[in-house]
């Protein structure tokens, strides 16, 4: 019955779940929560759920953050054209964003260039360097790109040009690069965290300068909603000091003040409500990224520089335009995955799949492939065939570094880069069928003794009675949530389905059951598409997987359990 393996919590200790509830005055479920993540302690509870400004680092802990500041001194200094290179996705956007306005009026001239994800692809684009040169400029700072593109940074070096990288990217193999690279996880690097996106890079950029006096009419913190936005849309870890930045700037978003974010959420629905990092991940991150997954992306970078109501307004009507189209581009490749799949005699023992098709737009392969590692649990390479070459994006499961395994593949690939979870590629079609085997035995390798089904960590059991609006509250101060801190899963066992059990709105479950106690309670299963439906879980009783969240209806605040999973209770299983 059930979708997901579930990973059960090892048996926690009640003992020190209780003295946590009576020491920090929390709900019993919360502290049994808190146990589960190995906050045990009062102390430690404490600085998880009130973490401290201390907790974001000094930005001149780079190693490399003196030369990046006094590269761009000197610019200012020598009157240079200073040009600020990003990417087409929200983490290379909002990072292009921020530091194009914290340098507007201080420099000479600052350009701002996104690359086309179908003339340039990623990192770096030699169209982009041919430019510059040809257009005097001084100094060039790439954000959330560059470091695999040292021939690049050498073309523009030998030109007079300066680089500077803000990128968070993995090395290439051979470990060498060029430029001044801010990049925390730079082979010797000395920036203790580890887990910034390049935004988050391009923002520690700025409060070094800051730091050294140079600054105007924005300030460091002005731009603490777009560091939110690209730290969530990039699937970075939200903890430490990403969870720290990402809190700061939801309360920033929350005011909004910035033109383009606030006609984001008029188009896509969503006022008159506190936006969450759940709203930035599923709502406004997707507006964002639409523009350059199907057509350009430069109008992504106006709505999120614009002071101008109006033009906000008419850039976020082109946004949800493009995020329409970008949803039927997805649709159309995932089905043909599905069709793929089901077709092949032994899709059930691969370790992973890699597809390709000449039907497939390349901007929405990501996406795709994210909704079949969703569905299967196995990671996942989609590509776009184009005469003798193809391009393709692949997303990886938790465990599986997918990068790891293209570097064991490399001889096959023109061009690839990417991080543990998610990739980019170029490949000669010719030699697909090579790759795809290579391939498909390091992810046989890499997955060996992985369950066959997805994996659901539960946090802890609770029951109907602790589903209360006090623990809505409490999960309130552990948030927010993300990759690197989920939200809590909840188990809740023995419940017996009751009538009224049914379908509403638009395909979602709506289930009513009780428990052992006789307490009854519904739930939601949004978007329910399983083989099993209201009819086979009539009388039953079973066990489920659940998130609580806050509801509302009618001015009405209450706590709403959101169904993941559900499999048959079995007596006597813990």
């Amino acid at each position: 019955m059930n979708r997901f393996f579930w990973k059960l919590p090892k048996d926690i200790d009640q003992e020190p779940a209780k003295s946590l509830a009576g020491a920090l005055n929390i709900p019993q479920a919360g502290a049994r929560f808190l146990v589960s993540r190995s906050y045990s302690t009062a102390d430690e509870a404490k600085a998880y759920l009130f973490p401290s400004e201390s907790i974001a680092q000094d930005p001149f802990t780079f190693e490399n953050m003196e030369k990046a500041v006094s590269l761009i001194n000197r610019a200012f200094r020598e009157k240079k054209k200073i040009l600020i290179h990003g990417d087409y996705d929200v983490d290379g956007i909002s990072g292009t964003a921020i530091l194009y306005l914290f340098f507007k009026g201080l420099a000479v001239e600052v350009l701002r260039f996104l690359p086309d994800r179908r003339k340039d692809g990623y990192g770096l684009s030699k169209r982009a360097v041919k430019w510059a040169i040809e257009n005097s400029v001084g100094l060039l700072i790439a954000v959330d790109c560059g470091t695999s593109d040292g021939e690049l940074v050498k073309e523009a070096h030998s030109h007079g040009i300066d680089v500077v990288i803000c990128d968070h990217h993995a090395l290439p193999t051979d470990k060498t690069v060029e430029g001044v690279v801010l990049n925390p996880i730079r082979e010797g690097e000395s920036y203790p965290f580890k887990h910034l996106c390049g935004t988050g890079v391009a923002f520690k950029l700025i409060q070094a300068l800051e730091k050294s006096g140079l600054g105007g009419d924005r300030k460091a913190e002005d731009f603490l909603d777009l560091l939110a936005l690209a730290t969530v849309g990039d699937l970075a870890p939200l903890v430490d000091e990403n969870r720290h930045y990402v809190q700061l700037g939801l309360g920033k978003i929350n005011q909004m003040s910035r033109p383009g974010l606030r006609a984001i959420r008029d188009c896509a629905r969503i006022q008159g409500r506190e936006i969450t990092a759940r709203h930035l991940a599923f709502v406004v991150v997707p507006r964002l990224n639409a523009p350059g997954r199907v057509s350009n992306a430069k109008p992504s970078l106006e709505i999120l520089c614009t002071d101008d109501e109006v033009e906000a307004q008419k850039l976020a009507l082109i946004l949800e335009r493009e995020n329409e189209r970008r949803r039927e581009l997805t649709d159309i490749v995932k089905l043909d995955v599905e069709d793929m799949i089901a077709n092949m005699p032994d899709s059930g023992e691969r370790a992973g799949y890699i597809l390709a098709s000449e039907e497939w737009d390349e901007g929405v392969l990501g996406i795709a492939a994210a909704r079949i590692v969703e569905t299967l649990g196995k990671p996942a390479i989609l590509m776009s065939l184009m005469g003798n070459v193809a391009k393709g994006s692949g997303r990886s499961i938790s465990g599986v570094n997918l990068k790891e395994q293209l570097d064991k593949c490399r001889k096959h690939l023109i061009r690839y880069g990417g991080h543990a979870q998610a990739v980019g590629l170029t490949i000669e079609t010719a030699r697909i069928p090579d790759f795809e085997k290579d391939l498909a035995v390091c992810l046989k390798e890499a997955t060996g003794g992985m369950p066959s089904k997805p994996v659901l960590q539960i946090d802890a059991d609770i029951s109907i009675e602790e589903c209360t609006l006090e623990l809505i509250e409490f999960l309130r101060m552990c948030g927010p949530f993300g990759v690197g801190n989920r939200a809590p899963v909840w188990r809740i066992r023995g419940s017996r389905v009751d009538s009224g059990t049914g379908f509403v709105g638009n395909g979602h479950l709506k289930l009513f059951f009780h428990n052992s106690n006789g307490r009854s309670a519904d739930a939601i299963g949004f978007n329910w598409n399983r083989p099993f439906g209201p009819s086979e879980l009539y009388g039953k009783t079973v066990d489920l997987a659940v998130t609580i969240d806050k509801g509302s209806y009618m001015n009405q605040v209450y706590p709403e359990i959101r169904i993941i999973d559900i499999e048959h209770h079995t007596e006597g299983e813990t």
